[in-house]
This record gives C-alpha cells, sequence and structure tokens, in this order.
C-alpha cells in the first residue's frame, strides 16, 4: 500500500487534474517531472564520479539513466513549455495564481514523499494485536 505521504500527493495531484481547469491539472504536474529530472541529473554526476568504486544494483543504473539522460530532459523542457504556454494562453489573473498554488504546493509534496523514504515513514499500526 502506498506510503502516506505518496497517498496525500497523488489524491492531491488526482483531485486538481479531474476538478479544475487544463491550466491548473498541468502546473500541478510538473514539479514531479522537474524533480526526477534534477534528481536523475545529480545521481548521474555522481555515479560518474564513483565509477565502479560503488556497488548498485542494475535497476539503479537503468533509473539513472532514463531520468538523468538527455531524453527525459527533452521531455521536461517539452512539459514546461506547455505549462508556459498554457499559462500564455489561459492565464487570466485568478488562473495564473492558482496555477502558481498548485506549483507550490506540489513542490511541498514532492518534498514531503522523498523525505519520508529516507526517514523510513511508514503508517501507525492500530491493529489489535498490540
Amino acid at each position: 500500500k502506498p506510503m502516506p505521504n505518496t497517498l496525500l500527493y497523488t489524491s492531491y495531484m488526482t483531485r486538481i487534474v479531474s476538478t479544475r481547469p487544463i491550466e491548473e491539472g498541468l502546473a500541478v504536474l510538473l514539479p514531479c517531472f522537474w524533480v526526477y529530472m534534477h534528481v536523475g541529473k545529480c545521481m548521474l554526476a555522481l555515479r560518474e564520479q564513483l565509477g565502479d568504486s560503488v556497488e548498485r544494483p542494475p535497476e539503479f543504473d537503468a533509473w539513472i539513466d532514463m531520468y538523468g539522460g538527455e531524453e527525459f530532459e527533452r521531455e521536461v523542457k517539452d512539459y514546461i513549455a506547455i505549462v508556459d504556454d498554457a499559462a500564455a494562453k489561459g492565464g487570466d489573473e485568478e488562473t495564473l495564481k492558482k496555477m502558481k498554488e498548485h506549483f507550490i504546493m506540489s513542490c511541498k509534496l514532492e518534498h514531503m514523499f522523498w523525505d519520508q523514504a529516507q526517514n523510513l515513514m511508514s503508517w501507525p499500526d492500530f491493529s489489535e494485536s498490540k
């Protein structure tokens, strides 16, 4: 089952995408792509720095190759352009304000998503066996 902040984050994105105008939906999804690209590039640089001095499962290298690669960067830049275009074309003052709010909230939730893994967050146990 999803970890607590994963459920919070995905529920928030799903709610915005399914109930709000498309411009807001585009903005709420952007941090996920952008952060994965950034993390992938940082991990790619670290992998190059460390070379073979550290053992990694092949799945880790595949993840780094995908999110740190040029193709994913192009896709992210294309998505940023789509969001910028949506803001320019459909962006009355209220829409732009909401896009910014959703973008910032997704940045916070993205941070919480990564933080829960680093801190091994888990659900409270309310089972009767305790």
